[in-house]
């Protein structure tokens, strides 16, 4: 991830909590008092207006609902925090305090982190210039490979290789299924598993496809030159 990348995820984290720090207070401020009867069992031929307290018990229950989803749609942020471990514009800050709350969460998502050994090799890079002139993950792990500090910095270049493979949201995974979608259609159904993985392939990385030149007359020379064929498909 890129350092807007990873500034947009810190405060993307944080929106997030005070949502549900907003919805949990919402919640408790909310009467929990017993009612005569459930709004399920409110006769069906003849409506009536609910009651105060029967509000109060659905609104208990949007809230719950509401907290329930936030927290199971969001649980893959707290893996993400170690991304702010490796934000060039906070190594001056963390150079002063180190961010332990941040590094816990760390060693906790990735329990093959050393954890000792990862806070003095963080010290190191936050104090020097040359790594806070690194913008984003991508520039920092391309800086150590440059300079062959693999073997002097293994846990922080583990982590930059765990946090540049990660993916920052689920949008191309829920593309990629859409796109087999309307692959694989009706009329395709006899398709291969080989042909498509190829289809969904071209269909995915079409941008880089079409920067490649001469992509399509290369595919057909490649296609009529595989075996004999009755047509002649090679024109001069």
């Amino acid at each position: 991830p890129t350092a807007e990348e990873e500034h947009r995820l810190c405060l993307h984290h944080r929106i997030i909590e005070r949502f549900t720090s907003s919805i949990q207070t919402i919640r408790d401020s909310i009467p929990s008092g017993e009612i005569s009867g459930s709004v399920q069992q409110l006769p069906t031929k003849k409506r009536r207006a609910l009651g105060h307290e029967e509000h109060q018990l659905l609104a208990r229950e949007v809230c719950d609902s509401i907290l329930s989803h936030a927290k199971e749609r969001f649980s893959f942020t707290k893996h993400l925090i170690s991304s702010t471990l490796l934000q060039g514009d906070l190594f001056q800050q963390h150079s002063r305090t180190f961010p332990e709350a941040a590094l816990e969460t760390t060693v906790e998502a990735y329990p093959l982190l050393d954890k000792a050994k990862l806070k003095t090799e963080l010290s190191v890079v936050s104090d020097n210039d040359q790594f806070r002139a690194c913008s984003g993950a991508v520039t920092l792990l391309q800086f150590f490979i440059d300079n062959n500090l693999q073997e002097t910095f293994t846990e922080t270049v583990s982590l930059l290789k765990v946090l540049v493979t990660t993916p920052m949201a689920t949008a191309e995974a829920e593309r990629c299924f859409s796109i087999l979608k309307r692959i694989k259609t009706f009329l395709r159904n006899s398709m291969t598993q080989d042909r498509l993985n190829a289809l969904a392939m071209l269909s995915i990385e079409k941008k880089l496809i079409r920067s490649i030149p001469d992509f399509n007359t290369r595919v057909i020379e490649r296609f009529a030159t595989q075996k004999e064929r009755r047509a002649t498909f090679l024109y001069k």
